[in-house]
């Protein structure tokens, strides 16, 4: 059996699972050093690319998004004030490697929200 890469171990970090499965991902990782956010798209353990947004662009982007939110709820469904807040820091995962795609969507969901 090949062994599955590790994600980097950063302290400021967030997973996201593809609606289409199939082991894709994105990960967000803060590199506040360099004034940088890292997206990072990832496919049955592997990274296949990345994108770096520098820290003035992220306040766009996220308006971006709440607004697109906002214009797919009708008015009568806005979200509770709790929705909007910011998530929790995660704790700090000492090697966060991903399962393989044959576990499917159950291991890979596990793996995003209860590693560490």
């Amino acid at each position: 059996m090949t062994e599955q890469p590790a994600l980097p171990d950063h302290d400021r970090g967030e997973v996201f699972l593809d609606a289409r499965g199939g082991g894709r991902a994105l990960r967000l990782t803060w590199h506040h050093d360099a004034g940088l956010v890292v997206f990072s798209l990832w496919r049955s353990g592997a990274c296949v690319g990345t994108f770096r947004m520098e820290k003035p662009d992220v306040a766009p982007f996220v308006d971006a998004l709440i607004s697109g939110l906002r214009d797919s709820t009708p008015a009568h469904q806005q979200f509770p004030a709790e929705a909007v807040q910011p998530a929790p820091e995660p704790a700090p995962a000492a090697s966060r490697e991903v399962p393989p795609a044959s576990e499917g969507a159950e291991g890979l969901v596990d793996w995003a929200f209860h590693a560490g």
